[in-house]
């Protein structure tokens, strides 16, 4: 394939949560841009979260999908000169707003994500993990128009027309790259629309390996991967 596009999924993915990347890897990465590749960053995390890790690797202009495809933006700048902004349904919107109660009604010193669209909170023990799939199993009535991930350090509850697949679609045409010249690279659930999205998927250790083209151990690997692709 005509590889021009690649995303990567951060946590887990191109680097350990709340780590940075490592040096081979790094070097890796900027060898793939190099090559005339543009580089995007798609994660739960918010955007402007993304713009501080991608300042570190000084990449020319990288491409971000920040909270599951909510706000796509390019560059690393804040505010962001050229960025989007998805929009949900209102159905998606109450049950944010209720479920954001019932949650502070529970655990009132919750700490969310500072999201722009949807609703990502982070349990400090396993009690507290238990605590909020609890409220969401027995509100799963109230829970409409919404996507819900766990994740081992929290949980994304997503408006359901909004999701990494819509991302990089909206991405793809900032870009005027279309899928089949893109590459997507992640380890968990929520990188599987991405997968669905890209003409090319390469998991890293993902338990369903029906879902990609390949399935590597690790990031080093899938960077080396990409890169005999864009020779």
């Amino acid at each position: 394939m005509r590889l021009r596009l690649a995303a990567f999924d951060l946590d887990g993915t191109l680097a350990e949560i709340g780590a940075g990347m490592t040096e081979q890897n790094l070097s890796l990465l900027r060898r793939l841009e190099a090559r005339g590749i543009q580089i995007a960053i798609c994660s739960g995390k918010p955007a402007d979260y993304l713009c501080g890790f991608a300042r570190q690797l000084a990449l020319h202009r990288p491409a971000l999908v920040g909270e599951n495809g909510a706000v796509i933006q390019l560059g690393a700048d804040l505010p962001p000169k050229n960025y989007s902004i998805q929009p949900y349904s209102e159905e998606a919107k109450q049950s944010l707003v209720f479920l954001r109660a019932e949650l502070d009604r529970l655990l009132p010193d919750l700490w969310y994500q500072p999201n722009l669209a949807g609703l990502t909170p982070f349990p400090r023990n396993d009690a507290e993990f238990e605590i909020i799939a609890d409220c969401l199993a027995r509100n799963a009535q109230h829970l409409r128009g919404v996507t819900i991930y766990r994740h081992a350090d929290s949980f994304d509850i997503a408006p359901d027309t909004i999701d990494k697949y819509s991302g990089m679609q909206h991405l793809g045409r900032m870009l005027d790259i279309p899928p089949e010249e893109t590459a997507a690279v992640g380890d968990g659930v929520n990188d599987y629309p991405m997968f669905d999205y890209a003409g090319y998927a390469i998991g890293v250790h993902v338990a369903d390996e029906s879902r990609v083209d390949v399935n590597v151990p690790n990031i080093t690997q899938a960077l080396i991967h990409l890169t005999a692709m864009a020779e």
